[in-house]
């Protein structure tokens, strides 16, 4: 396992490539939301069609998280990093060539395992390269990767929707094998035969037991079901505010732009908790702003409000909700150390995945009932407060923890 003397070089070098990585796992994985309005028109998907395609992408996230980090535990991260992303780079391309719904969403459910598996052995392997005191900033700069994938990605499938939704497959598929090209690039945090030495007992009850010991069981819960909330929220935000606003007369060349605002809004905010949380630990200041953020929610369906006043509102929300949940990485490396870190930080990411295909399809369900946006956008606060609550008990808790094992 690398020390905590790692050279900054090498530690500059995992940073931007793993950087690299979730930057491309970010755009692929809300690309949908982008193209949502071209293969509704294309093949007369409703609301709830939509929902699906969503949910199958994040059904296959769960599934690569929940068994490729524990895996990474045991096997090394690198080699499980490697391998999920050659098989997301292989079912995007096919995704291109797809005849049908179901075909698309057969094709976004692998290649959802492959983004949910190369996730828990990315910021394992940046936490193992990172010394103790900065671990949850540079995780978190890390992360930062994914909404700009999703800003940077946002902007380019508006300049490309004319071409058609295939073509913004295939560039997703060639940004995808880049970033398998970035992985093998990536120096090894924790070598095979360490990782077997280290990794828990073998068998499904292990595999959830290991993490969850040594007191990490309350704040464990605690922090996954504030990750299951938020990303309830903000998945349900990214997949149909575009949408919303094409209904309100947007262009969707226009409405891709929503997107683009939430994420910089996070990019925004993640950059400017990590001072915060390298000072005062992950929790408290990110409670903070997702409290915060569940008011910019609430907002962004005033009525009478100028684009331009929207596209603001998109903005905040994100910088506090989304720049909050950049951070869900970060808390986690703090909380699971490395020989249960892959299975800890896989199970998280799979509790948090089950929020982001509830989101999506609950928003098409209410969307289809013709809920008033108001009432949509009030109720979606909700998750907001409820997550910010259960960050700052996660935090309490682990500090508790942390006071009881100094005094053993």
């Amino acid at each position: 396992m690398m020390t905590d003397t790692t050279d900054r070089r090498t530690l500059a070098r995992v940073v931007a490539l793993s950087f690299l990585i979730v930057m491309v796992d970010g755009y692929d994985t809300l690309m949908i939301a982008f193209i949502a309005p071209l293969l509704a028109e294309e093949w007369g998907l409703a609301h709830t069609n939509i929902g699906q395609l969503f949910a199958a992408g994040y059904l296959g996230a769960i599934v690569g998280a929940v068994s490729m980090g524990p895996l990474s535990d045991r096997v090394g991260r690198k080699p499980m990093l490697v391998g999920a992303l050659a098989l997301a780079t292989i079912m995007t391309f096919a995704c291109s060539f797809a005849q049908s719904f179901e075909q698309l969403a057969l094709l976004r459910f692998f290649a959802g395992i492959g983004l949910g598996g190369a996730l828990p052995a990315v910021i394992s392997l940046t936490a193992e390269h990172a010394g103790p005191q900065r671990r949850s900033g540079t995780v978190t700069l890390m992360y930062i990767g994914f909404p700009m994938g999703a800003v940077v990605g946002g902007a380019a499938t508006a300049a490309i929707l004319h071409v058609g939704w295939s073509t913004v497959f295939l560039c997703a598929g060639i940004a995808c094998l880049v970033a398998t090209c970035a992985a093998l690039a990536i120096p090894e945090s924790m070598r095979p035969a360490e990782a077997a030495a280290h990794a828990p007992a073998k068998g499904l009850v292990n595999v959830v037991k290991a993490p969850l010991g040594e007191g990490r069981l309350w704040p464990a819960l605690s922090l996954w079901f504030a990750l299951f909330c938020l990303l309830m929220l903000t998945y349900a935000l990214v997949s149909w505010t575009p949408t919303l606003l094409v209904s309100r007369g947007g262009t969707p060349q226009a409405a891709a732009f929503a997107s683009v605002a939430i994420n910089l809004g996070g990019i925004s905010g993640a950059l400017f908790s990590i001072p915060l949380i390298n000072r005062f630990g992950p929790y408290f200041p990110i409670a903070t702003m997702i409290g915060l953020g569940s008011f910019m929610v609430a907002l962004i369906a005033v009525p009478g409000v100028s684009q331009t006043a929207t596209f603001a509102i998109l903005f905040a929300a994100g910088f506090c909700v989304l720049g909050g949940q950049i951070n869900f990485p970060a808390m986690m490396v703090d909380l699971f150390p490395p020989p249960v870190r892959g299975a800890g930080s896989g199970i998280g990411m799979s509790v948090g995945r089950l929020g982001s295909i509830l989101g999506p399809l609950i928003g098409g369900v209410l969307l289809a009932a013709q809920v008033p946006e108001s009432r949509l956008f009030l109720a979606a606060a909700v998750p907001a407060v409820i997550a910010a609550l259960a960050v700052f008990n996660a935090g309490r808790l682990r500090r508790l923890a942390m006071a009881a094992a100094s005094a053993a």
